[in-house]
């Protein structure tokens, strides 16, 4: 039979082991708070492994409607995602100093040409599962995220915007969002002109591309 001494020692080894189990997990989650996004290349042509993909659209936009925060070539959101004409999306603040206004993007999963317009802090439909917590908060936890223009303009044949129709409303804008979203998608940063280019609209009258 054990004494009294042994059963103290083995109890008091039991404690040390659960305090420096929880110290261990304390410092693992601090870490991962703490992870820093991976650099964005600011070279031409530059290959890029983007974390987070997430759309904003008409109704979701801040305030809803068209208005951007650093307009270039489009005076409210817009464009078909060719290179002349390339599509909207905006990025951290925290980050414009290697993706500033004017900066051409080319996404190959989407085959379009994105200029960079417009701040992104903590937009996002879907709520955190589907679309995280905006920006801001994602490049807070290490992620960074590229918002781009869905459109879903609902007055009808407006000639600035490919994907505006009666038929586009706040629920199948926010479906097709959801829908699009992607994590860990290459993306070319300061794409020059020359690759392919689908111009249907990502949501056109009510209809999420396919």
């Amino acid at each position: 039979m054990k004494s009294a001494r042994s059963k103290s020692i083995v109890a008091v080894s039991v404690c040390t082991l659960v305090v420096l189990a929880f110290a261990t997990a304390e410092v693992a989650s601090a870490k991962k708070k703490h992870k820093t996004a991976a650099p964005i290349p600011t070279g031409t042509n530059a290959s890029f492994t983007l974390d987070s993909m997430t759309f904003y659209g008409y109704f979701d936009n801040s305030p809803p409607g068209t208005a951007i925060a650093h307009p270039v070539i489009h005076g409210g959101a817009g464009g078909v995602g060719t290179f002349d004409d390339p599509i909207t999306f905006a990025v951290a603040p925290e980050v414009q100093n290697k993706v500033p206004a004017g900066t051409r993007i080319y996404i190959p999963s989407l085959q379009k040409y994105f200029i960079m317009e417009d701040d992104c802090t903590s937009s996002g439909p879907g709520g955190v599962p589907v679309q995280g917590q905006g920006c801001d908060g994602e490049l807070a936890s290490g992620v960074n995220e590229f918002d781009l223009w869905i459109d879903g303009d609902p007055h009808k044949n407006a000639p600035d915007n490919p994907g505006s129709g009666s038929g586009n409303n706040d629920n199948n804008m926010t479906n097709c969002e959801d829908t699009l979203t992607a994590s860990k998608v290459k993306v070319i940063m300061n794409a020059t002109d020359g690759q392919a280019v689908n111009t249907k609209p990502l949501l056109n009258n009510g209809k999420c591309i396919e």
